[in-house]
């Protein structure tokens, strides 16, 4: 049965009950929360964290991480009934993905995002934690888990992107946005019509609103808002920003409304990525100054600091990311696709496999280029396809297949010159963001398959009088 919430408080609450988060007292914001933050993290289906008593700060401003690094949270967010497992969880996704029916978001004139105001010259984001992430990190950074609202000035399209934001003054921070998101793309507009951008950032809101807007690969033009009323099944409330009129969540827990100036620069980064590494460093980036701060009582910021693969991030577009891009193969009339699965290992972006039913010759060929540039796909460094029994959510089982039934000279195909990301440490700096591909055949030889040597397999007759009888012994039934 599904959970229904409204809030980040009331998402906290539904945690509470099913022991899903551990509150924790007194921790400093001052790399003592990120090493924690890391840790549970790299815990698999580990608790979220809620940081309260933080030093230098008022009792009741709080920090939130891990929240989405369980398959019952993650149902919780999605609105899905609990899964036994990832892969579970991922097949609910998909269908529930080709459901949604896109509702726009309703307009309110009240909410608890306006409990507390700060406008003018009471804005002080030093009220709010700001913790320094990583040990090599170049500042402290008060939204890592947070959404940036933005508005295109030709169309009036609202857009919806997660994005790092680093303190930089009382008043002021700086918003780090890749050059390929639609963020920077509705920014850079502002920019050639020498106006100042307006913006609301929120800190702290319904973690659907997260995954809309930085894990699902909402299409140009189309509203993460819309996406998650879908999800949630009901209009998200939104109300008119005071200072921007941006639209924001009646029911936030912290918005900062302000614009970007692109006359005034400072510092940005360095930042631990997605990637596990420092890889997009310093630069000068323009400043947001901080016009307005409304905020509910108690507030809850959300902590999402990038860490070594794998990782919560990891975990939750291992999932969102398989679902996307079976379908985008299958879209591809790529048929016999059985399986797909995007590694956390490779930070759920850089190693994808593919189950297929083989059905002609060079179908395996056709299914490794296809996967390898798709949308979803467009980032991967390892591409493996391998025959329909395989499990391809189970690593050492796909390596298996590769380790066996390979020959290299004849299933390993490179590809040339390919897309690839700035964040990616293996391009070199200053050099064009491109990389090879690895197309790596892990089935069966078409021609011979039938002759392939047999599998030693449990006969699932036997293995489950076994798991009855004996289970025990091993806790095999467990």
């Amino acid at each position: 049965m599904t959970h229904q919430y409204g809030t980040l408080k009331e998402w906290v609450e539904s945690c509470r009950h099913t022991g899903d988060i551990i509150e924790v007292s007194g921790i400093h914001w001052d790399r003592e929360m990120g090493v924690l933050a890391q840790l549970a993290r790299r815990q698999h289906q580990g608790p979220a964290f809620l940081f309260d008593r933080i030093p230098d700060y008022e009792a009741g401003h709080r920090v939130l991480v891990n929240t989405l690094g369980s398959t019952r949270r993650l149902a919780l967010t999605l609105r899905l009934d609990e899964a036994s497992g990832h892969r579970e969880l991922c097949a609910k996704w998909k269908a529930k993905w080709n459901e949604l029916k896109l509702v726009p978001p309703r307009r309110v004139k009240d909410g608890s995002v306006l409990e507390n105001r700060l406008v003018g010259n009471a804005v002080d984001l030093g009220l709010f934690p700001a913790p320094r992430w990583h040990e090599q990190d170049g500042g402290r950074y008060l939204g890592t888990g947070c959404v940036v609202i933005l508005k295109d000035p030709d169309s009036g399209w609202i857009n919806l992107g997660t994005y790092r934001i680093q303190l930089q003054g009382k008043q002021e921070v700086t918003c780090f946005i890749g050059s390929t998101h639609h963020g920077a793309m509705i920014r850079e507009k502002y920019a050639r019509r020498g106006e100042s951008c307006p913006v609301a950032i929120v800190l702290g809101a319904d973690p659907l609103l997260l995954l809309c807007a930085g894990s699902l690969g909402v299409p140009q033009n189309k509203s993460e808002y819309e996406y998650a009323g879908a999800i949630r099944g009901e209009a998200i409330p939104v109300i008119e920003g005071e200072i921007t009129g941006l639209p924001i969540p009646a029911e936030a827990e912290v918005v900062l409304e302000g614009e970007f100036d692109f006359s005034e620069r400072r510092t940005e980064g360095p930042f631990g990525e997605f990637t596990g590494y420092y890889a997009s460093g310093q630069r000068e980036e323009s400043l947001v100054h901080v016009k307005g701060i409304f905020y509910s009582s108690r507030p809850i910021l959300l902590g999402s600091p990038p860490t070594r693969p794998p990782n919560e991030s990891t975990f939750i577009q291992s999932i969102l990311l398989s679902g996307a891009l079976e379908e985008e193969l299958k879209g591809a009339g790529i048929p016999g696709v059985e399986g797909v699965w995007c590694h956390e290992v490779g930070a759920a972006r850089m190693l994808i496999a593919v189950a297929i039913k083989q059905r002609y010759p060079g179908h395996a060929k056709q299914a490794l280029v296809a996967a390898s540039n798709t949308y979803t796909g467009i980032l991967s460094k390892i591409v493996i396809v391998v025959d329909e029994e395989v499990d391809v959510s189970d690593l050492e089982e796909v390596m298996w297949a590769v380790c066996t039934r390979i020959d290299p000279a004849r299933d390993v195909e490179v590809l040339r010159r390919c897309p690839s990301n700035y964040l990616d440490p293996a391009v070199q700096p200053g050099q064009p963001t491109m990389t090879s591909r690895l197309l790596i055949d892990g089935t069966r030889p078409y021609e011979w398959r039938e002759r392939f040597a047999p599998v030693i397999a449990l006969d699932k007759e036997a293995e489950l009088k076994v798991r009855e009888k004996w289970g025990h012994i091993l806790a095999l039934d467990k």
